[in-house]
């Protein structure tokens, strides 16, 4: 009896590129997918996307986190070691906790919504609304 090669089917590495370097994520563990879904679930209610309070079982795991990222895995320690802003490394993660729990498209819509330049000027000076 053969093998079945499920090297098709399996989730690719999430690929980041920043500052000409492009970094290299696994798929998460079973243990860090907890500690990604917990962070989705924070990032969620912190962001009002869902309302009430962070569950107690979740805030748990969120605390055994510490130091870790657990979105990033190794790639974490190597934008660090090649001098990748935090700020960009915190994006980064963010958007790495959503593509891991909810998929590129959410996370995708997510970065833009949070990150996009917006020309916030437009509509301000005496303009009357969009009619929606």
């Amino acid at each position: 009896m053969s093998a079945v090669d499920f090297g098709e089917w399996v989730a690719p590495d999430l690929k980041l590129e920043l500052g000409g370097r492009t970094y290299s994520v696994r798929p998460p563990t079973v243990e860090a997918a907890k500690m990604i879904l917990a962070a989705a679930v924070r990032g969620e209610v912190n962001l009002g996307l869902v309302k009430g309070e962070i569950p107690a079982e979740v805030q748990a795991i969120l605390d055994s986190i510490g130091d870790e990222h657990p979105a990033l895995g190794d790639a974490y320690s190597k934008m660090a070691a090649d001098g990748v802003p935090a700020l960009t490394i915190d994006r980064v993660a963010y958007y790495a906790v959503f593509y891991w729990a909810r998929g590129k498209e959410y996370a995708d819509t997510l970065a833009k919504l949070l990150w996009l330049p917006r020309d916030l000027a437009a509509g301000v000076a005496g303009e009357p609304a969009p009619k929606g």
